[in-house]
């Protein structure tokens, strides 16, 4: 009951955003009902392309990175059999809450799969994603200062990029520094015990400059590839706008659907685009779609998971009913 609850209750969150969404598309004159369809009618395929394929080139790249901090938690496996669960995983991110029900099956996939325990799948995924996050919000802080700095009536639209870097940057040293471990999770051990302090213990196997230089090397071009599929996506019904505005807008957009508020970061998503795109110059559909684009680019290449996900569930099925039938 309670889990059917909290599954309600973010599925209203989810319904309620989008009713404000399209209330906003609504209002807006000459975006009558048909407006949606006659703007999909002039779509520019060749940008959706370069969009799926930042996409997949996103997920080789990310699959790179993830291969990388697995080692360190001595999961020895080869790339291809790691791409498989990677692309699993990315399927089933685009339907889960916070967008973690792929990471949850990919910890499962590697504790499966490899003689290591499911804290050394944890604690790779769970820094694999923490990276990413870190990383765009650099991006958008970046741009951020380039762009409103010298502005000051603009200046303050810094400050939500700055807390949320901030946030990150107190999460990371919490993760690899000893000291803010203890005094984080040692309040924590009479709930949780041991473990929470053992799962602590293994992130110190990642403190080595070497690989926070791969680390975040490869996490600058994932996410670079990830920004610009949504470019691209914008390009296909004519926005035209600087590709440094996907780069401050896109990275908050992602903080927000990974909060574990909505289904698949639908409704957030949406709203926070349409307020964030339309200090550019950008319409309320237009943004809603550049969205939707995105999000149906990424479900297209995770589509190869899914497919390879339901070959594996029917084999162990046939294998099954032979056996029973033996």
């Amino acid at each position: 009951m309670k889990s059917l609850a909290l599954f309600l209750f973010k599925l209203l969150v989810s319904a309620v955003l989008c009713f404000f969404v399209w209330k906003s598309i609504a209002a807006t004159p000459g975006m009558e009902s048909d407006g949606f369809l006659d703007t999909l009618k002039y779509v520019k395929y060749r940008y959706l392309f370069f969009a799926v394929f930042c996409i997949f080139l996103s997920y080789l790249s990310g699959c790179l990175q993830w291969k990388q901090l697995l080692a360190r938690q001595n999961v020895k496996m080869t790339y291809v059999n790691l791409l498989r669960f990677y692309f699993v995983g990315c399927f089933f991110n685009n339907f889960m809450p916070g967008n973690i029900g792929g990471d949850l099956k990919k910890v499962y996939d590697i504790s499966k799969n490899s003689e290591e325990t499911v804290g050394a799948a944890v604690s790779a995924t769970l820094l694999d994603r923490v990276c990413g996050l870190y990383v765009l919000c650099a991006f958008a802080l970046g741009v951020g200062a380039a762009f409103f700095w010298k502005d000051p009536s603009q200046r303050y639209f810094l400050l939500p990029t700055l807390l949320i870097f901030l946030g990150f940057s107190i999460a990371m040293c919490m993760l690899f520094s000893r000291r803010f471990g203890k005094l984080l999770f040692g309040k924590l051990l009479s709930f949780f015990g041991g473990r929470l302090l053992h799962l602590h213990g293994r992130f110190q196997a990642f403190r080595t400059k070497r690989l926070f230089a791969q680390l975040f090397s490869l996490s600058v071009v994932t996410q670079s590839l990830r920004v610009l599929s949504h470019y691209y996506c914008g390009l296909s019904i004519g926005v035209d706008i600087s590709v440094s505005w996907y780069f401050y807008y896109i990275p908050l957009i992602a903080v927000v659907s990974a909060l574990p508020i909505s289904i698949g970061g639908f409704g957030p998503r949406e709203l926070l685009a349409q307020t964030l795109f339309a200090r550019v110059g950008v319409g309320s559909m237009q943004a809603v779609i550049v969205q939707l684009l995105a999000y149906g680019a990424n479900l297209a290449v995770s589509l190869l998971g899914a497919i390879d996900f339901l070959f594996k569930h029917f084999s162990i099925l046939n294998r099954n009913s032979t056996g029973d039938k033996r």
